[in-house]
């Protein structure tokens, strides 16, 4: 008698290739849509159909918004032409994306905010406004803004709301002599147009380090060594708010950090680079300190490039700076704008500090960007 060959015997672990191809769409879109973004990103180059008839439906996109579990971002480093290199925290790996349908390749990254990159080209410190891009890197989708009513502006922010699928861009243009503000401006994507807004009142020396958006106010350093104030933009009310507290004193470098809706600065002091939590009381702001940075950075970190001799003050120039930028949840990046294949990542929560792996990929020529960045599918400009 012959023996009776158990089931698990005639199965075969591979699904051929017939079975894929009968998969009902709505189902396969379905399955995707459970998938996390990097994962959609290396499935694009299996077929056609994956790409273009699946990815960039409308529907799979409120699907996979839906379905997929919210990544942890990505952090921008540096950009090359219509290309930029970003960490990403979930899989500990570098990634290099390239926008190639934006139109002009000397693009540059101006600004972010969760999935949406604001492209634009720069001037020296000036970015001008001619041409002015915002789009999506992960769809491809991009929309060229209306003319703006300056031709240079000096400062540019940006504001993504995930619930309305819409977007604010804010530009300043800052006075020759004093620093001071003298023309603010903002985009909304839902009229397509620029708009004039206030002018804050009082006498306020704008700093070099860039605008931090946090919640719906919008916040900047008045740098008059060795303090520092802060003042606030309310980008829905229309508002300038002059925020009665000064900064620890002897800060070299602050710069504001926004983590969720929690407000950070972080300086250097001769006691080591601290990070200090910004909190709103009903007296004003109280800075409280939060963390040291470790003492012993990564060796990409603590390089500083030897000054040039013999220029007179440009001798003593170091160029070396280590930036702080954060995220929509509770980490922090720190950079170097000397080295852009090295990051560390700071969790505000456990107080903790990661150190990426080095970027390998060969990119020869490169700018410091150092921007938060979410990869969605559902963030339409």
């Amino acid at each position: 008698m012959e023996p009776i060959s158990s089931p698990q015997e005639n199965f075969s672990p591979v699904m051929t290739a017939s079975i894929w191809s009968k998969t009902p769409d709505h189902l396969l879109e379905r399955i995707l849509a459970f998938l996390p973004v990097e994962d959609l990103l290396r499935m694009r180059s299996v077929c056609k159909k994956w790409s273009c008839d699946i990815l960039n439906v409308p529907m799979f996109r409120e699907l996979h918004r839906e379905l997929s579990p919210r990544q942890q971002p990505w952090f921008l480093v540096s950009t090359i032409k219509r290309s930029f290199s970003a960490y990403d925290v979930n899989t500990h790996k570098w990634n290099v994306l390239s926008v190639s349908k934006l139109p002009d390749p000397d693009l540059k990254v101006l600004a972010s905010s969760q999935g949406l990159l604001c492209y634009g080209l720069s001037s020296g410190e000036d970015f001008t406004t001619t041409d002015v891009y915002v789009c999506n890197p992960i769809t491809g989708e991009w929309k060229h803004l209306p003319q703006h009513p300056e031709k240079t502006v000096d400062h540019f922010g940006m504001k993504y709301d995930d619930k309305t699928n819409s977007y604010k861009i804010l530009t300043m243009n800052v006075g020759s002599t004093g620093s001071m503000i003298r023309r603010v401006t903002i985009y909304d994507s839902k009229s397509n147009q620029w708009t004039e807004g206030p002018i804050p009142r009082s006498t306020m020396h704008f700093s070099k380090a860039p605008m931090v958006w946090c919640g719906d106010r919008v916040y900047f350093m008045d740098r008059i060594r060795p303090f520092c104030e802060l003042y606030a933009f309310n980008i829905e009310q229309f508002t300038w708010h002059e925020l009665q507290a000064s900064a620890p004193q002897f800060f070299e470098f602050p710069s504001l950090v926004a983590c969720k809706d929690r407000l950070f600065m972080v300086g250097l002091r001769s006691d080591g680079r601290k990070i200090w939590e910004v909190v709103e009381r009903p007296a004003g702001l109280e800075f409280t300190e939060y963390d040291t940075l470790p003492a012993q950075l990564p060796n990409e970190f603590a390089v500083k490039k030897k000054p040039s001799v013999g220029a007179g003050r440009c001798a003593n120039y170091n160029p070396f700076r280590l930036s702080a930028v954060g995220s929509s949840n509770n980490l922090m990046c720190f950079s170097s704008n000397l080295d852009h294949t090295w990051v560390l990542l700071y969790d505000t929560n456990s107080k903790t500090f990661h150190e990426s792996p080095k970027d390998t990929h060969a990119v020869q020529v490169c700018e410091h960007a150092d921007l938060p960045f979410q990869p969605c599918l559902d963030a339409s400009p």
